[in-house]
């Protein structure tokens, strides 16, 4: 038999697309010790009876078993895992206007940001920008500029320009489980 049971208190999420972008702790108002239970509310509101607002959707990825909780026009999303309940991943987009602690942030020029933060680099084994030591932080570059991306840090030359359109947080356990065999370089513990 299934039920649901309609939550007490109204239930709604909140979302700060202002709010600073800190690895390895959040960004949108949201931090990585949030769990599924405290989205629960606003999920069961919006699915009974729409009563927690119109500002989320959100979809279930039946081959990673994970919960994707994004704002209407995607400046944010959040993913969560199914069987552990925790936040893996937290990412922002056009539209986001928070930055980071040296003022990066989304529509700035990649190669600006180079120089900003000489700790930044194209990794070759994931095929994105992070930190070394990994600090849950990573820089997209667009589909239509991976390969360049590639063949720039291949060849040690410049890298192509490109407005940043996707900055994501992991949760840094999650990146030691699943990228700790050399793919990422982490602080010693």
């Amino acid at each position: 038999m299934k039920s649901w049971k309609k939550p007490e208190s109204e239930s709604i999420l909140e979302f700060d697309l202002a709010a600073p972008i800190k690895p390895p702790v959040g960004l949108g108002g949201f931090s990585f010790k949030q769990t599924l239970s405290d989205f629960q509310g606003a999920l069961t509101n919006k699915t009974i009876d729409g009563s927690s607002g119109d500002n989320f959707n959100y979809i279930i990825d039946s081959h990673y078993f994970c919960l994707t909780i994004s704002t209407k026009q995607e400046e944010l999303k959040i993913e969560l895992d199914l069987f552990t309940g925790k936040m893996i991943s937290i990412a922002c987009g056009k539209g986001y206007i928070g930055k980071l602690e040296n003022d990066i942030g989304i529509g700035d020029s990649i190669l600006e940001v180079l120089n900003k933060d000489k700790t930044l680099f194209f990794n070759l084994d994931t095929s994105w920008f992070n930190r070394t030591p990994f600090d849950g932080l990573i820089l997209y570059p667009p589909n239509n500029m991976l390969d360049e991306s590639i063949e720039a840090a291949v060849d040690g030359t410049a890298f192509p320009d490109f407005k940043i359109e996707t900055i994501e947080l992991i949760d840094m356990n999650f990146a030691r489980e699943n990228f700790g065999d050399g793919q990422l370089t982490f602080e010693e513990m």
